[in-house]
């Protein structure tokens, strides 16, 4: 048994070792191979993964594990402070059509549990929130698990995480638990069977995201099931894909999908009256947090006068200033906005109300003028926000793949679920990358965990989270 020594070295002390060591002629580190057949289980979408984890202190993370905590609970209660408890008046705010603010707006006897993703840069400070991705269809919950556990497959490795008592998070672990315990009351306590549901056609565009999730989830012993809504039928009470009776549906789909027709949104109604009559579990019901402009309400100054001073803080310290576009019209017409968004150019970034990976998304540092403007005004027709850059401390990481030590920038995936912090990853550009930097140059990589104390002891839980 590996027995796990004394160290006081931070986080970034740590990275360094672990440079030296992947650097050093003949390391058995160095020989470590993420991207090879051994690991088809580790899909990440064209990106190489990284042979070697991202570092973090768990005492950063529980910090910012209680402060997601906080940033939920103010996403699913904006509509009691700001709309007196009106949920079609939110919807309203966020330009959501009619069609899909009935979805979200039916009356519920179940409340979601919370669960998502946020993704942030770190600014050598804290880890900021660039946006929050309140939804179940939050994707990458497999590879932040995979990554790690395949690094423990390799004795050395092994060896140098104990040596530093090194842990991670196993999130499909946690997700798996969420599940059981969501889907107690239709089970009465035996494991839940689980279907993973795509929207229309969904699967033949995103299939290759959700069935690693669906294999993550059975390897961690749950009956689990991948299809789409179409599939769907109703039978004496219960919920089916295909013959299948079902006790969860984790819904991987978007209103977006289900609403374009009106079969599959009654049968999305369907689904949600199953639900909400305890017949089936749905992880998780529609909400407007799927809207990046929510994200916006949290620092708007509408919203400020009805928070805590410990709620203000939290934001102050966690958000950075981010504003919804009004439509073009009142853009063209509020000129102290107008002139706010041309001075503060190239410090702000343009994103889409909905999109994923990166979709629509303007650099004002990476534009002129004119063209930002352009910009703006195209995308105060269909809904976004403008958020104030933020620039991520540089991460110095050695690459086995290529053998150098280099600068890289990440873009950090954090999950939150009931518990709390439920483990996350990094997507890392080069510094000073273009925006466009091809797949193959990108990288991803697991997150492990440093001690707190000086003794070396890691920590059993961080923030709710098991750790390993």
């Amino acid at each position: 048994m590996m027995t796990t020594i004394a160290t006081t070295q931070t986080p970034a002390r740590t990275s360094e070792l672990l440079n030296r060591e992947l650097a050093r002629p003949g390391s058995e580190l160095a020989r470590i191979d993420l991207n090879g057949g051994r690991f088809e289980r580790l899909h990440t979408f064209g990106v190489p993964r990284l042979s070697r984890p991202l570092l973090l202190g768990a005492g950063e993370i529980r910090a910012l594990g209680e402060d997601l905590m906080v940033l939920v609970g103010l996403l699913t209660t904006a509509h009691l402070r700001l709309f007196d408890g009106d949920p079609r008046r939110l919807a309203t705010e966020l330009g959501i059509p009619e069609v899909q603010a009935r979805l979200m707006c039916r009356p519920r006897t179940r409340p979601a549990p919370p669960f998502g993703r946020i993704d942030a840069y770190h600014d050598g400070e804290s880890l900021k929130v660039l946006e929050v991705n309140a939804s179940s269809d939050a994707g990458g919950a497999h590879w932040v698990s995979e990554i790690p556990e395949a690094l423990q497959e390799f004795p050395h490795f092994r060896e140098f995480a104990g040596t530093h008592g090194l842990r991670h998070t196993d999130t499909v672990g946690m997700l798996a638990d969420a599940l059981r315990e969501v889907a107690a009351p239709v089970t009465s306590g035996h494991d839940p069977v689980v279907a993973v549901l795509e929207g229309p056609g969904g699967l033949a565009e995103y299939g290759d995201a959700w069935r690693p999730l669906t294999e993550a989830l059975r390897l961690r012993g749950l009956d689990c099931h991948l299809g789409e809504i179409t599939e769907v039928t109703f039978r004496d009470g219960r919920v089916l894909l295909g013959d299948v009776p079902v006790d969860v549906v984790f819904r991987v789909f978007s209103l977006d999908q289900v609403t374009a027709d009106a079969e599959n949104t009654e049968k999305t109604e369907r689904l949600l009256a199953a639900h909400e009559d305890g017949r089936v579990a749905l992880w998780i019901t529609p909400q407007a947090g799927d809207n990046k402009r929510f994200l916006a309400h949290l620092s708007d100054p509408r919203l400020r006068g009805h928070l805590s001073d410990e709620e203000r803080r939290v934001v102050d310290r966690r958000l950075p200033w981010t504003r919804a576009l009004p439509d073009t019209a009142a853009l063209d017409g509020d000129r102290e906005l107008a002139e706010q968004l041309r001075d503060e150019r190239e410090r702000l970034i343009l994103k889409p109300d909905t999109g994923f990976g990166g979709q629509g998304i303007v650099r004002g540092w990476e534009t002129d003028d004119d063209a930002w403007w352009r910009a703006l005004r195209a995308a105060a027709a269909g809904g976004a926000v403008v958020q104030r850059r933020v620039v991520p401390r540089a991460e110095r990481l050695y690459d086995p793949a290529t053998g150098r030590t280099a600068d890289w920038e990440a873009c950090w995936g954090m999950f939150y679920l009931p518990s709390g912090y439920a483990g996350g990853g990094g997507r890392l550009i080069p510094v000073g990358a273009p925006s466009d930097i091809p797949l193959d140059q990108r990288r991803v990589a697991g997150l492990f965990l440093c001690p707190d104390d000086a003794t070396g002891a890691p920590a059993a839980t961080v923030a709710g989270g098991a750790t390993r």
